[in-house]
């Protein structure tokens, strides 16, 4: 059988899955591509060590979240068709954030990552270069930002138009690195970009 190409969609489609299958999580701060997905539990203490052993129990991974309340370690785990998720804790510096009721949910950080998988599907096929797609939950809300690099400069805008297929009401601006933007999805979510010049 032949391996599948490499995919945000497909990418974004997984995570969704995986956080169907952990159950509550503390507040999670995800980067996705193509090749591999990075989780950051953004927790201390016992909590994120619950966290981090529902994310090995679920990935069928061993080592992480057996050491009782440790929240240092690194978990790395196979998702399939070769991409891969390392995830591990950061836990809040905003101390204003910490003890306000959660407005967001695990099973809602799935259910916005399904509605950006038409989206993403349509950027895979623009064929954007080293396309990351962050998705961080604060607790409150939910931020949705792309970062895509342009070989050059004639390719900003054109990798900024790009990235803005499938956003309503995009606008961008230049900045030191590059170009920002935002943009809006059919949903209603709001999603920030960044395109970054390479040297």
């Amino acid at each position: 059988m032949a391996a599948m190409s490499l995919s945000l969609a497909r990418c974004v489609e997984a995570v969704a899955r995986l956080l169907d299958s952990c159950g509550p999580l503390e507040p999670v701060r995800l980067c996705m591509s193509a090749r591999d997905v990075q989780a950051e539990v953004c927790a201390g203490g016992p909590t994120a060590a619950r966290s981090m052993a529902r994310l090995s129990a679920a990935t069928g991974s061993e080592g992480c979240g057996r050491a009782g309340d440790r929240d240092d370690g690194v978990l790395t785990a196979d998702l399939g068709d070769g991409l891969v998720l390392v995830a591990a804790v950061d836990p809040p510096r905003r101390r204003t954030a910490l003890g306000r009721p959660r407005a967001t949910s695990t099973s809602a950080a799935a259910g916005l990552l399904r509605t950006l998988v038409p989206w993403t599907a349509s950027l895979d096929q623009e064929l954007l270069p080293d396309v990351q797609l962050w998705v961080e939950d604060h607790g409150e809300d939910f931020t949705v930002r792309l970062v895509v690099s342009a070989a050059s400069e004639d390719e900003l805008y054109r990798v900024a138009a790009a990235a803005g297929t499938g956003l309503g009401r995009v606008r961008t601006w230049r900045t030191d690195s590059g170009l920002d933007g935002q943009g809006g999805l059919p949903c209603g979510q709001a999603v920030q970009i960044g395109v970054v010049r390479l040297p």
